[in-house]
């Protein structure tokens, strides 16, 4: 990881902590996502009273050339419905930053996630996330960053989820070639305090 990009890296975490640790937090989130050769582990605190929630993960992927992906979420929460069906929606930004080997790309991407609860299979809930930076919102290496993933969940107890889906993960370079981080699928735990 270049000298900048460590910078980058240490003033977002400095950033994060001091918005982490205001007032008015009451839940944290913590979910780890694996396959055969990747993982991701990401963890967030939502504050009750402005309906923000902050988090900060990690993406790892044991390739020839392995990945390393931070990211930093700013989102605005709230509940709604889907026809009858509760929905939490969040919508936002993320900051990301990856490394690999030469590649150094770092990105400011819109986006956000929807999880859909399903009342009749009680702890069953359907989530979709998706976080895409064009050309404007992308820089180093990269042109464009898209992130986006799909889950199944199931509530085993209060406090903990168990989920199954599929991530996918990209960059455009700026020398015009398509470079994909991750793709495929995912085995992964929640746990809600």
């Amino acid at each position: 990881m270049s000298r900048s990009s460590m910078k980058s890296t240490l003033r977002l975490t400095l950033i994060f902590g001091c918005l982490v640790y205001g007032p008015g937090l009451i839940a944290d989130t913590a979910a780890l996502k694996i396959s055969d050769d990747a993982l991701h582990a990401n963890y967030s605190v939502h504050d009750s009273y402005s309906e923000l929630s902050y988090g900060a993960g990690y993406f790892y992927k044991d390739a020839d050339e392995a990945i390393h992906i931070g990211n930093l979420d700013l989102h605005s929460r709230g509940q709604t419905a889907i026809g009858n069906l509760p929905t939490t929606v969040e919508i936002g930004i993320q900051g990301n930053l990856a490394h690999q080997d030469d590649l150094n790309a770092s990105a400011a991407a819109l986006g956000g996630s929807m999880r859909v609860n399903l009342p009749d299979a009680p702890g069953l809930s359907l989530e979709a996330n998706a976080h895409f930076a064009p050309d404007v919102l992308a820089f180093e290496d990269a042109k464009r960053f898209v992130r986006a993933g799909a889950q199944l969940n199931y509530r085993i107890i209060q406090s903990a989820d168990l989920s199954a889906g599929y991530r996918y993960l990209s960059t455009k370079l700026k020398n015009g070639e398509k470079h994909t981080f991750e793709s495929g699928l995912f085995l992964g735990v929640e746990l809600n305090f």
